[in-house]
């Protein structure tokens, strides 16, 4: 998982499996409507979407935080 630098609004960051898939997860907004797939060889299994969700609403103070900091740097 990871942030780019001078990235655009909304807040979000990038996860992925290499080789398997790719995704944007924009943590502020609904947990419906925070992944968005970018790639995806064969599907990204439910469970690792739904871990994906829980754990950005549940940090998203956190990733906040970090968010504006690389955005500042």
């Amino acid at each position: 998982m990871w942030f780019w630098s001078n990235d655009h609004e909304p807040p979000h960051f990038h996860a992925k499996r290499s080789g398997e898939w790719e995704v944007k997860v924009s943590f502020m907004l609904e947990p419906d409507e925070m992944i968005e797939v970018k790639w995806s060889e064969k599907g990204i299994p439910a469970k690792t979407l739904k871990a994906l969700r829980s754990k950005a609403e549940l940090h998203r103070e956190d990733l906040l935080t970090q968010w504006q900091e690389v955005q500042d740097a």
